[in-house]
């Protein structure tokens, strides 16, 4: 095999490993993002319960939680998952410019063949 074809073969190799992780940030973020939406609706949810206390699993145990306290961790969480949506954001869109720049060199580099 020529120098050129390896070349192309790295190139198209490299190709595929962007596009997979890029395939794997995209699920994430819309993981993340669905998780999100589900802490809000449980949030509505507790508040127009009009109880005072929701039951907490704990391992095999419930604890008894004050609405407040839970929602505080739920904020909490909604606060990571953001956090993680913008790293997942930043990530996917240096994986689309290494890809626009990799489809751009393979090509550049089948029309000097």
């Amino acid at each position: 095999m020529s120098d050129a074809n390896k070349m192309i073969d790295e190139m198209r190799t490299q190709l595929r490993q962007q596009q997979s992780e890029l395939q794997r940030t995209l699920s994430a973020v819309e993981s993340v993002t669905r998780n999100n939406s589900v802490i809000e609706k449980s949030m509505q949810d507790i508040k127009s319960s009009g109880n005072n206390f929701v039951w907490e699993a704990v391992g095999r145990t419930f604890v008894k939680v004050s609405i407040d306290d839970y929602e505080k961790q739920l904020k909490n969480q909604i606060r990571d998952n953001i956090d993680s949506i913008n790293v997942l954001n930043k990530k996917k869109h240096y994986l689309e410019t290494s890809i626009k720049a990799t489809i751009d060199n393979l090509k550049q580099f089948v029309i000097q063949q």
